[in-house]
């Protein structure tokens, strides 16, 4: 095993331990199912129709969740920052093509580990059953307030909630990125930012 992957693995668990105890024997059995893929900034993880194999686990850098229409239009759905699980979750279990892509936004570093492997350790013992269990519902919970942000809540108040859940990224990625995910024009973007002060 690599320092890199070592390191790497250091903060999947520390990072999981703040959830559901994973016992010494299960971590030593387990760490031989991740490895380490390095992806370049604007590079895809997956793209739409693309079946995915792998969940990832974002260890250094920036990804996004994009939709893209028939007239080349993006909308950004979801930021992914550094120690969080991430995929498509319908698409690695249910086995069907997903619906959108992942996207670096930076050199990002991520673990992987197969759709196999994972179903192996959810047999095996209860402790990777109950963290599959925790990352699907705090996916489906930030999915739900996603939806009712954009249904019903104004954009001053998506604007404020997107900079609690996201403070590094307002300098991280251009501003019609923001805008995007916010389900507004950039135009409608700054205007806000420049009538209420908004960082």
């Amino acid at each position: 095993m690599t320092h890199e992957k070592e390191i790497y693995l250091e903060k999947l668990r520390s990072d999981i331990e703040k959830n559901v105890h994973i016992p010494d024997s299960e971590w030593e059995h387990a760490v031989r199912y991740f490895s380490v893929k390095s992806f370049k900034k604007n590079a895809y993880l997956v793209r739409a129709g693309e079946k995915l194999e792998e969940l990832f686990f974002l260890v250094k850098g920036l990804v996004r969740y994009y939709y893209l229409t028939e007239t080349g239009k993006e909308y950004n759905k979801y930021f992914v920052m550094d120690n969080r699980f991430f995929g498509s979750f319908s698409s690695l279990f249910l086995r069907v093509p997903c619906g959108f892509y992942i996207q670096a936004m930076e050199d990002t570093e991520v673990l992987v580990i197969s759709r196999e492997s994972l179903e192996e350790l959810y047999d095996r013992h209860i402790c990777w059953e109950r963290l599959g269990h925790i990352n699907a519902v705090s996916f489906i919970n930030h999915m739900e307030r996603r939806e009712k942000e954009l249904l019903l809540d104004p954009l001053e108040i998506r604007y404020r909630r997107f900079l609690y859940e996201y403070p590094d990224l307002i300098n991280r990625i251009p501003q019609y990125h923001i805008a995007s995910y916010l389900g507004v024009t950039d135009v409608a973007l700054s205007r806000l930012r420049s009538k209420k002060h908004l960082s």
